[in-house]
Order: structure tokens, then C-alpha cells, then sequence
């Protein structure tokens, strides 16, 4: 589910940038990246032919009073009972790296226009939100049913620790809040009948 997102992120802002510069130097498929920006070696792991990098920096559950189990019909006469789903926030990093400078710093005002123009993202406005998965029948836990996103402010010194955990020097950069909403877990907890009548007993 993280990766269906991640990926859909990177398709999406990836072709509203082509579409935005009109730039030759900006090319399908070839301007946003998504992977680690430094390797567990401590190489940095960028690609100069590409403007943008993504990277997931952080996971949180998002804690909500009031979540409730979830029933899907097996067939005419029971019910799967699901936990409810679950609510994650993810802190993306968007790392602009062109060589050259003013170019980085364009890019990085790309990816702010690209977040306040859409901020949320769901199947209804966007069918193709879970376009990379190729089997939501069998694998339906890959599936999406909300993003959201929201600038994440940081102090210098919350950067010059998330750098420092990178092992890598500051590059202009940008960190997002991506609220993610999933679907279901598909492994039945129990099994409930349906409900076939029902009865009220008035007080005496």
C-alpha cells in the first residue's frame, strides 16, 4: 500500500512537471526518481539526468477514538468481520538536485505548486490512484482509498538532523505529510450470520 502510493505520487507529479516546464529537457518518466537519496553505504544515490528525488523519511499511525470493525458479505447468510483500516502518516521528502542551481530551486516550486493545487488525492478525481496494482482482486491489501498532503514545517535544526540521519549534505528540499488512508485487511477476524429479522419488545 506504501508503494502504490509512492509510485502514483511519482507518475503524478512526474507528468505535471513535463507538462508544466514545455521543456525538452523535461522528459516522461525521466524527471522524478524514487529511491533512498543516500545508499546504505553512504553514497549518494542521485541521478543527474533527473530533477526531483523522493523519499520516505518517517511513518506514524494516525490514532482516531471511535474506529470500528468492518463487515463484507461472504454470502446470503454470513458476514467477514475486518478490522478497521488503517490510517498511516507518511513524511516524504522531495529532494531538487538539478546541477544547476536556480534550475533545483524552479523544481522545488514545481513540487509546492503540484501539492497546492492537489491536495488530495482519491479514485474519484483520480481512477488510475491505484493504477500499479495489477490484481486488486487477489491483493486488495495494496489498495488506496485517500491520500492527502500538507506541508511539513521544519525548524534548521530538525533539517540539519534529517540530513545528518541521511548522511548526505543539504539539498534544496521540501517535506510533505502524506495522510494515507488503506482498505481493509482481507483475513476475516470472525464470521457473523446476517441478520434475518428483528425484534422489538415493548415495555410493559
Amino acid at each position: 500500500m506504501i508503494r502504490t502510493a509512492l509510485e502514483f505520487i511519482q507518475k503524478e507529479l512526474d507528468a505535471y512537471m513535463v507538462n508544466r516546464e514545455q521543456d525538452p529537457a523535461y522528459v516522461i518518466n525521466n524527471v522524478v526518481d524514487l529511491k533512498p537519496i543516500v545508499l546504505p553505504n553512504g553514497n549518494v544515490n542521485l541521478t543527474e539526468s533527473t530533477h526531483i528525488t523522493i523519499m520516505l523519511t518517517g511513518v506514524e499511525e494516525e490514532r482516531r477514538e471511535g474506529k470500528r470493525p468492518h463487515f463484507i458479505p461472504i454470502d446470503n447468510q454470513h458476514f467477514a468481520k475486518l478490522n478497521a483500516p488503517v490510517e498511516l502518516d507518511l513524511f516524504l521528502l522531495f529532494a531538487a538536485h538539478n546541477n544547476d542551481y536556480p534550475t533545483a530551486l524552479r523544481d522545488l516550486s514545481n513540487v509546492v505548486s503540484f501539492f497546492q493545487a492537489n491536495s488530495v488525492f482519491d479514485e474519484q478525481k483520480f481512477p488510475n490512484l491505484n493504477g500499479s496494482v495489477l490484481n486488486p482482486v487477489i491483493t486488495p491489501w495494496r489498495l488506496i482509498e485517500r491520500l492527502s498532503f500538507k506541508c511539513h514545517n521544519m525548524t534548521f535544526e530538525q533539517q540539519n538532523n534529517l540530513w545528518a540521519m541521511l548522511g548526505g549534505k543539504y539539498i534544496p528540499s521540501v517535506v510533505y505529510k502524506m495522510n494515507m488512508l488503506t482498505v481493509f485487511d482481507t483475513k476475516a477476524k470472525a464470521v457473523a450470520p446476517a441478520i434475518s429479522e428483528l425484534n422489538f419488545n415493548e415495555a410493559n
